[in-house]
This record gives structure tokens, sequence and C-alpha cells, in this order.
């Protein structure tokens, strides 16, 4: 399900915006996990796991998308850049099994998931509303390399 998740992040068209496209994947995980919560039978885990499991793929897939968007085509040290970045993008990971751990040791398994949920909402909630402060609009992925080519020409 995870493989089938990042596959599916190739649903998403390669010029939107990876910012938002990396947080709205997040909002999906945190709906999975709220799914799971509801989960009164075996089939509903099941469906609940299984869109888990696949948001949770999707989230690793705009992650590198996004990763590889800040290290640039052109880019002369972009392994080393790439694994630094990488490296960064997996202490929030750290930090959450911490923080779904302690969830999961005061309320057990709701806690788990609503600790993880809440995370990927407050997340999701930081990156709007630092769009809308800023003034922030939509880019194209596609737009922005053509600027960066055309002042690097100049």
């Amino acid at each position: 399900m995870l493989a089938l998740g990042s596959l599916s992040g190739s649903l998403i068209p390669g010029d939107w915006d990876r910012r938002l496209t990396y947080a709205a994947a997040g909002l999906t995980n945190a709906l999975a996990a709220i799914v799971l919560l509801a989960a009164n039978r075996p089939s509903v885990y099941l469906v609940g796991t299984a869109f888990y499991l696949a948001t949770e793929g999707l989230c690793w897939a705009r992650s590198i998308a996004l990763m590889v968007e800040i290290v640039g085509v052109e880019t002369r040290d972009a392994s080393t850049l790439y694994g630094v970045l990488n490296a960064i993008v997996t202490i929030p990971v750290l930090y959450m099994i911490k923080l779904d751990g302690l969830g999961f040791s005061r309320f057990g398994t709701h806690g788990l998931l609503w600790t993880d949920a809440g995370a990927n909402l407050l997340v999701f909630g930081v990156v709007a509303v630092i769009f809308m402060a800023y003034g922030l609009s939509l880019r194209r992925v596609a737009d922005s390399h053509a600027v960066a080519r055309a002042t690097s020409i100049s």
C-alpha cells in the first residue's frame, strides 16, 4: 500500500506547487487516521489501514518531489544537498515517533491516532496560514524553473 500511495503521487501534475501538494498529502493522511479512529468493524479497520498506508506513501512521494525541487536539476553538489535534506526531513519522523508513543502510552491506540492526525492537521494549518499571511500565491514549478534559467543566462 505504501508503494501504491507513492505511485499515486504521479497522478498529481508535476507543475503544481509542491509546497502545497506536500501539505495536502499530510491532510489526506490525517483524514486516514480519523477513518481508523472510527473503525468499529474489521472491514472498516482494513479499509482505514489501507488508506492510511497509501496516504503515507503519498506523503513520502510529495516530500521527495519537494526536496528535488529545492535541490534543483543543475546543482553541482546535488547528491550532497539531497542527502542533507533527506536527513533533515527524517527529523520530523523521529519526533512524531516520540509524540505518537506518548499519545499511545497515555491514551492507547486512539491517543496515537489522534496525535498523528492532530500533527498533520497542525502542519497543514501552519502552511495555509503562512500562505495567507505572506500573500503567497500558487506557483507552477515549470514557471519557476523557466525564471531561474532566464536569470542565470543573463
